[in-house]
């Protein structure tokens, strides 16, 4: 009797003590570490094809640092007691988890709320993200547990035109277009003349030639020029417009002669240009042109009879005489442009400025065995107008 006593003692014993709660371990042993791991690796596989099936963009968000899985040496030695958790190697300086102040030896626990299983685990959970999502980050440091709120951000330029992100919806993603290389070409430019050309056209009518057109000039000239950085263009461009005319003449004398009327009129100088593109075959740009440039007017006359004894006597008589004349100017010119590219080397580019001009000289000059002598009474002719340009050019 007393032995059974004694065993049903024992018994209720052993059946309070197995039902009394045990005190959890503080680190466990590496063969329970790994099978842990090895438990709940299936679990994730299934989370990784969702995720992954839902984010198809090229660029995805990172965290910027390096990482490794736990092994039970990491957790021993930082006395973490959880199976779970990726080991955090180092940061890339100032990326988003510098400047959230995680650093190199945390253990990341949690990302957005989701246990971090392993390395592959964090990776597909950042994966599910978008770029410029802010998310918590809950960390193992020093026997302690802390938090940190990463912005994830695209530690490379983003290359893809489009993002179809974790919901579902189509993003764009921000195109940087293309202002051009540059190039050059042939620049016909149409001059209308403010004052119509009145000065000129006096000075033909009174040598007998028909006046200028004053509704305006056609001007054939050229240039180019390069990207030198941040939308901005240097090159530099000229043109420039001539007429010769010839007609008999009969002097004060009597003689019959023949008057010869050469004029030209041009300008060039430096340009700087600001592009700005509208899609990736269209661009504007505003910029300005500064130079040089003048008027020119010869009026001749001769008989065609020259004798190398007799080149004084030529000369005294008004049979063979010449006249040139010359107004120079300091021309600035604001304008604006529009190319549209037609194919990789070829475009036409369209443009219209303003001319503005300033005059280093008083009056009209006579041009003398280069040298050059003031003429009296002559008229402050300007060189103001407007220009209009179309034409092709080569590259874009």
């Amino acid at each position: 009797m007393n032995k059974i006593i004694a065993a049903l003692i024992l018994i209720t014993c052993s059946t309070l003590l197995l039902g009394q709660e045990q005190p959890a371990q503080k680190i466990m042993n590496e063969t329970d570490f790994e099978k842990e791991f090895e438990g709940i690796q299936s679990d994730t596989e299934e989370i990784n094809v969702e995720v992954l099936s839902a984010k198809t963009s090229e660029v995805t968000p990172k965290m910027g640092l390096y990482f490794s899985d736990m092994d039970f040496e990491d957790a021993y030695q930082k006395h973490y007691p959880y199976c779970y958790g990726v080991y955090v190697a180092g940061v890339t300086q100032n990326g988003p988890s510098y400047k959230a102040g995680i650093v190199a030896g945390d253990i990341i626990m949690e990302f957005d709320g989701k246990i971090t299983r392993f390395e592959k685990h964090l990776v597909t959970l950042i994966k599910s993200k978008n770029i410029g999502d802010e998310v918590k980050v809950k960390i193992f440091r020093d026997e302690e547990i802390v938090y940190a709120n990463v912005k994830l951000d695209s530690l490379t330029p983003a290359s893809s035109s489009f993002t179809i992100t974790k919901d579902g919806k189509v993003t764009k993603a921000a195109k940087k277009l293309s202002v051009g290389h540059g190039g050059g070409g042939w620049i016909p430019v149409w001059y209308i003349d403010n004052d119509k050309l009145r000065d000129l056209n006096y000075l033909l009518a009174e040598y007998g030639f028909n006046e200028l057109d004053e509704s305006g000039m056609l001007m054939h000239g050229g240039g180019g020029h390069g990207n030198i950085g941040k939308g901005w263009f240097l090159g530099g461009m000229g043109a420039g417009y001539s007429i010769d005319k010839k007609k008999g003449y009969q002097t004060a004398s009597g003689e019959s002669v023949t008057r010869r009327m050469s004029y030209s009129n041009t300008f060039g100088g430096v340009t700087l240009d600001k592009r700005i593109a509208f899609s990736s075959n269209l661009i504007s740009s505003l910029g300005f042109m500064l130079g040089w440039g003048g008027h020119n007017l010869q009026i001749s006359q001769t008989d065609g009879n020259y004798n190398w004894d007799s080149m004084n006597d030529d000369m005294d008589s008004a049979e063979n005489n010449a006249v040139e004349l010359e107004k120079n100017y300091i021309l600035f010119q604001p304008k604006a442009a529009l190319m549209l590219r037609i194919l990789d080397w070829l475009s036409i580019r369209a443009e219209g400025g303003l001319m503005l001009s300033h005059s280093y000289t008083k009056g009209w000059d006579a041009v003398s065995c280069e040298d050059n002598f003031q003429i009296d009474n002559s008229p402050e002719t300007s060189y103001q107008g407007y220009t209009i340009s179309i034409g092709p050019w080569f590259g874009f």
